[in-house]
């Protein structure tokens, strides 16, 4: 929120300097992110409504059709998210993780909260800056780390049986365990 209002407070010089695509991508990228999570809420409510209106309203068809619209919107769009996530998850080798994609409809309450504690806090301490520590878990670092060393052990073994492991040094007598210390100079 806070990087799209500093940007937009000269909006005819960032359209200039981005251009049109480059300005519309950052209205969708920037803008977009933190007016869907805080017109989330109400649309919940709003489909909430809707749904539990049908039990006390007669039902036709027209409010069948917008009943069902609601819910087809709610569930693409949750679907779309988890998706998003599942190629997340793809692409840092964490697929053992998807089962936390079952939790989209409570990630997108809790991102909604923290985009409505961010705009009351926006306007009622503007210069405050609650920093938010980011990055992998320790066990997605672990993992990774593990997969990585495991690699470089197969790789090293694999030079090694093939004979094109290069030696570092060419006697054992040599090695830095086996140096003698060099003499300290005199002050």
């Amino acid at each position: 929120m806070q990087t799209w209002l500093v940007h937009m407070r000269e909006p005819l010089r960032l359209f200039r300097e981005l251009g049109p695509h480059g300005f519309l991508t950052f209205q969708l990228i920037v803008g977009g992110n933190a007016l869907v999570a805080l017109a989330h809420p109400f649309f919940i409510a709003t489909m909430i409504y809707a749904l539990s209106a049908l039990i006390s309203q007669d039902c036709n068809l027209d409010t069948l059709i917008q009943r069902g619209h609601y819910v087809a919107t709610t569930a693409i769009g949750y679907c779309t998210s988890a998706y998003l996530g599942w190629l997340g998850l793809s692409y840092r080798g964490a697929l053992k993780k998807t089962w936390i994609l079952m939790y989209t409809p409570a990630h997108w309450l809790l991102l909604s909260l923290a985009a409505w504690c961010a705009a009351l806090e926006l306007i009622t301490r503007p210069y405050f800056w609650k920093k938010t520590e980011h990055g992998l878990d320790k066990a997605s670092r672990r993992d990774i780390t593990t997969r990585a060393l495991l690699g470089l052990e197969r790789h090293l073994t694999e030079l090694k049986r093939s004979g094109e492991l290069p030696q570092i040094w060419d006697d054992v007598k040599d090695s830095a365990v086996n140096r003698r210390p060099l003499p300290r100079a005199a002050a």
